[in-house]
């Protein structure tokens, strides 16, 4: 939820968004989502306060997209910003933010299981092999334990931070401090420790400031990407590298303060090359870097060229490039999906805002 996606702008917009319908011949509904169909699921965050989130999913080999499914599902809207998405067991669990709770729907079908309720503001979540799930919570210390399978908090880990991005090397959960505003006296520039044998806090790393996302790759060291702040005065956005054994950074990446603002961040199945989002407030570039790389790329490995680049991920199985495109934060955005050399394969229209995707 990138600064609320310029509410007071996006509203102005809605007039002429509203005249102009993006053409879209692979909006087709994709019902039920076999395991043996390959895609990726869509989480659309919607606009704030509107509770318009919607779920899409694309099946790459037939080229056909569905759209508004937990709606034609279930009979009701997501809720409030949908910010992230994980698979389990036959199940997909769908984290909203806003509105404060996490559904459970049936992988395939789409239909509701259940719900949890009682976060102040969750944000990711990271599934374990036995069911349990770390959810990380944007105005609460700390981060949740939850039990996929009964639908029940099971620990509250005190941090002293709010939470946001999550990744796990061996048996320790590496967790970011992105934001200070609802916590007070904590930190918005730190990357912290769980022993998830004890689901205890061993040690807190620094980073730059505003630390958003976070990969593992080949080596088993974390990148850390930071978008610096968007107040000026603030300090230099940033791509770390952080080695997770000796818990210090080990590479640093500078951007350029003031006109910067990397925004998300992703990396391929082997582990090799990172994808992240890049440039002017609302004019990202897509970068490509590999994890041996020396010095960032100077030149885009696709350039935005006017659209609103908002996410990027990675197919793990063929090395595919999405990009989500939001458009003004009003109409249906974009998904674009390209080959690992950049060359564009398809495109087709979501939701509002299309943020997660997740692929099966």
């Amino acid at each position: 939820m990138r600064k609320l996606h310029f509410i007071i702008v996006a509203i102005l917009m809605i007039a002429t968004a509203s005249c102009k319908k993006e053409k879209n011949q692979n909006d087709t509904p994709v019902t039920p989502i076999s395991e043996e169909k390959k895609g990726v699921y869509i989480l659309n965050e919607g606009t704030f306060t509107y509770a318009n989130s919607s779920l899409s999913y694309y099946d790459k080999e037939a080229d056909t997209v569905g759209n508004n499914l937990f709606f034609k599902t279930n009979g009701s809207p997501i809720g409030d910003v949908g910010q992230s998405l994980a698979l389990y067991d036959g199940s997909l669990y769908i984290v909203v933010n806003g509105s404060k709770y996490i559904y459970k729907v049936d992988a395939e079908t789409l239909k509701f299981q259940a719900k949890l309720e009682g976060f102040a503001s969750p944000r990711n979540i990271h599934v374990l092999e036995n069911g349990l799930a770390y959810v990380s919570d944007l105005q609460k210390d700390g981060l949740w334990l939850i039990d996929l399978n009964t639908m029940e908090h099971r620990q509250f880990i005190e941090t002293g931070n709010s939470t946001e991005a999550m990744v796990r090397v061996g048996d320790e959960l590496f967790v970011s401090n992105w934001s200070n505003y609802y916590v007070q006296n904590s930190s918005d520039n730190s990357v912290q420790v769980i022993d998830m044998k004890t689901n205890t806090l061993v040690e807190t790393i620094d980073v730059p400031q505003e630390p958003n996302a976070m990969v593992v790759d080949k080596n088993d060291n974390i990148w850390v990407l930071c978008s610096g702040g968007y107040n000026p005065g603030e300090q230099e956005p940033a791509l770390v590298c952080v080695d997770a054994a000796k818990r210090q950074i080990i590479k640093r990446f500078d951007f350029n303060a003031g006109t910067d603002y990397p925004d998300g961040l992703a990396i391929d199945g082997a582990g090799e090359n990172l994808y992240y989002l890049n440039g002017g407030y609302n004019n990202l570039n897509v970068y490509k870097m590999s994890v041996d790389a020396t010095q960032a790329p100077d030149n885009p490995f696709i350039a935005a060229d006017g659209r609103v680049f908002y996410n990027v991920a990675v197919d793990p199985e063929n090395g595919d490039v999405y990009v989500t495109n939001a458009k003004n934060y009003v109409q249906n955005g974009d998904v674009e999906r390209f080959t690992k050399d950049g060359e564009l394969l398809s495109k087709f229209t979501v939701g509002i805002v299309p943020c997660y995707m997740l692929f099966n």
